[in-house]
């Protein structure tokens, strides 16, 4: 019973705006097939905007050191979201016997912590082998919209 309690308390420490019911939670049986599209969809965004962000990261457009603000930022913000969508939809169980489909959402939400627990290191790999190459794309794309800027005559600040 204190290791429960302990981890609640440190789970609503750690993420408060987590609604974690401190009674038993329903049935996963209970769970209707609108609660588990809902669920489905939720992961489908992660996914994506997860898909987005390792896309832009690897592009290079930014210097070194905001690539990596950006990454942990938002990396933050989406294990934020991440954890509050596996405690909402049940998708933490150890075991889904009585409930398949939710087993599978759950197969789905593994994944995408597995997926972005390397996506993390891959970024971070990629901006320390590819540092000075990114420095000098950074530099050059300004110093190109600078020089076609002087070109078209706009003043240049």
């Amino acid at each position: 019973m204190c290791l429960v309690v302990g981890i609640l308390t440190n789970l609503r420490w750690r993420y408060p705006d987590l609604d974690i019911p401190v009674e038993p939670p329903e049935r996963l049986t209970d769970l209707g097939s609108l609660q588990l599209r809902d669920c489905l969809t939720a992961l489908e965004t992660l996914r994506k905007e997860q898909q987005q962000h390792v896309d832009q990261a690897l592009g290079g457009a930014v210097d070194r050191e905001t690539l990596l603000r950006e990454w942990k930022s938002w990396s933050r913000q989406w294990r934020k979201r991440f954890e509050k969508l596996g405690f909402s939809c049940r998708l933490t169980e150890y075991r889904y016997d009585d409930h398949p489909t939710l087993g599978v959402l759950a197969g789905i939400y593994r994944l995408l912590d597995y997926f972005q627990l390397h996506h993390t290191r891959l970024v971070k790999r990629f901006v320390a082998e590819n540092a000075r190459p990114l420095k000098e794309l950074h530099h050059l794309m300004q110093s190109a919209n600078l020089k076609i800027k002087q070109i078209e005559g706009q003043q240049v600040d």
